[in-house]
């Protein structure tokens, strides 16, 4: 908007000067002045609104030039649409009521990670320490999935499942996945044994979640 606003100063800049210069010579001039003065004075006159004219159609086409190149660029770079929330998990399961997975890990950092993925998956989530809290929560409420760290301190994976299949806490159809980066036979083995539905990697991404909740829910 700054060339606008030049264009009308230097306009009624010229008006201005206009009006000067004909109040100087018509009313501090001696009469005699005024007739050397008058042949000349329409063609100046005519001159300097002929100038003024000028820049202020410059101007103008100047506005309409710019604002049309600005209507072309936001045509050719419209901006950018946020992101459409994605369908919640439990429509795409067909359930009827939000798919709850609960998430035990003592990591924090990993805790809140996976929470967070999951919840932008449209799953309702919830996140503990340890295995003593888990078995507090697995009580307290429905779930549909349990995804289990397999070490933690007080209570590990394997005891905490082993007490919530043994106190029947959970349905014996709800599935608890252990989480743990032991690959060994003998450990898997443990947590099939305490009631562990089934043992994977820690998900690396929403994809790896994502595939975890279409395999056992």
């Amino acid at each position: 908007m700054r060339r606008p606003c030049s264009a009308s100063l230097i306009t009624i800049a010229g008006v201005a000067a206009l009006i000067a210069l004909e109040w100087t010579l018509f009313s501090n001039f001696k009469i005699r002045f005024i007739n050397y003065w008058l042949p000349y004075h329409a063609p100046l006159t005519s001159l300097l609104a002929l100038a003024l004219m000028f820049l202020a159609l410059r101007s103008w086409v100047r506005l309409m030039l710019g604002g049309e190149r600005i209507s072309t660029i936001l045509e050719e770079n419209p901006a950018p649409r946020s992101p459409s929330r994605p369908e919640p998990l439990a429509s795409r399961l067909g359930f009827s009521l939000p798919v709850r997975v609960l998430v035990v890990d003592d990591d924090a950092g990993v805790r809140m990670v996976m929470c967070k993925k999951l919840s932008n998956l449209g799953v309702q989530v919830t996140g503990v320490c340890d295995g003593v809290e888990a078995l507090l929560a697995v009580a307290d409420d429905r779930w549909d999935l349990v995804l289990m760290d397999g070490e933690m301190p007080f209570m590990d994976g394997i005891e905490a499942i082993r007490a919530i299949r043994h106190q029947n806490l959970l349905p014996v159809y709800t599935p608890i996945v252990t989480i743990s980066a032991n690959r060994s036979q003998d450990y898997r083995q443990a947590c099939v044994d305490a009631g562990t539905t089934a043992c994977r990697a820690k998900p690396r991404d929403t994809r790896d979640l994502e595939a975890l909740m279409d395999e056992f829910l």
